[in-house]
């Protein structure tokens, strides 16, 4: 069943279960191919629990066991993540480099696959065994997670909370003095869960389906200006001329991904977060009632 709140489901509380058993049994799948495809499986289990966290995120207020729970999660990630970011450094140089050559810039890649491998050498094994034996337990955890309150009452404080959350910090990134890599990468993970909410509801109104589209593309824009920054600091202390050259066309590309991410993000919150969500609280009481 796709990620999303179902007219199948019997309150928030058994679709909070059952979307959490389909990720974390479609993350079990996923490592089953680790060892034909390393960054596919990683990606795989790493998504899940992204899509986890911003479930349990939009249930924080009514959910007992987000704090365990989270802390289970961002662990499991965390593990993780020395592969992806390695495999996103290499793709995002190649991407900035292009076509140019040269020894100095060869070179650098060379670095860049080495530290990719380390990487994978690293996950592979007993850290993917972990994973697995981590999320066995999650799975098991799952099963028994209790809410304190049903219905959009139990939605309602998350999905304001990160609207607003959302709002302030593109204010923050926008009128950010230089190049602030925090405001963004604070604004972009806002961005994710608020994205991820929009899925969770994009059975309630027709609308949303533009709504997610729209927030695809927007994270996609903060998460390629976040892969930017993250080949800027790599290359900051590098005095080679091609290095240097290629840190200018890289900080170039993240502004432009900056302003283009910002037009974007205005007319997405143009309308307040309070009426937004009154809206759809409106939407899911018909929605309910035509089940």
């Amino acid at each position: 069943m796709a990620y999303r709140f179902a007219r199948g489901d019997a309150g928030i509380e058994s679709a909070l279960r059952r979307i959490a058993a389909e990720q974390l049994d479609g993350a079990l799948a996923s490592l089953e191919g680790a060892d034909a495809n390393l960054e596919r499986s990683v990606h795989g289990v790493r998504t899940a629990t992204k899509r986890i966290r911003a479930l349990l995120r939009l249930l924080r207020a009514v959910f007992p066991g987000y704090s365990e729970a989270n802390v289970a999660l961002r662990t499991l990630a965390v593990r993780l993540a020395d592969v992806r970011e390695a495999q996103v450094m290499l793709a995002t140089f190649d991407s900035v480099a292009g076509e140019s050559g040269g020894k100095t810039l060869a070179a650098f890649r060379t670095e860049l696959e080495a530290d990719e491998a380390a990487a994978a050498l690293r996950v592979r094994g007993a850290v993917l065994e972990d994973a697995r034996a981590r999320l066995l337990a999650l799975r098991a955890a799952a099963e028994g997670w209790r809410l304190e309150r049903d219905g959009f009452g139990a939605l309602r404080k998350g999905l304001r909370r990160t609207c607003r959350k959302a709002v302030k910090l593109m204010g923050e990134a926008g009128g950010a003095a230089g190049d602030d890599f925090e405001a963004f990468h604070e604004w972009r993970k806002h961005i994710k869960d608020h994205g991820f909410q929009v899925r969770l509801l994009h059975d309630i109104d027709p609308a949303l389906t533009a709504r997610g589209e729209m927030l695809g593309r927007l994270g996609t824009l903060l998460g390629e200006q976040h892969d930017l920054c993250a080949l800027e600091a790599r290359l900051h202390d590098r005095r080679e001329k091609p290095l240097r050259r290629l840190e200018k066309v890289a900080i170039e590309r993240r502004h432009a991904l900056e302003k283009e991410a910002l037009k974007l993000g205005a007319i997405l919150f143009e309308e307040p977060c309070k009426r937004r969500v009154r809206r759809w609280e409106r939407a899911w009481a018909g929605w309910r009632d035509a089940t």
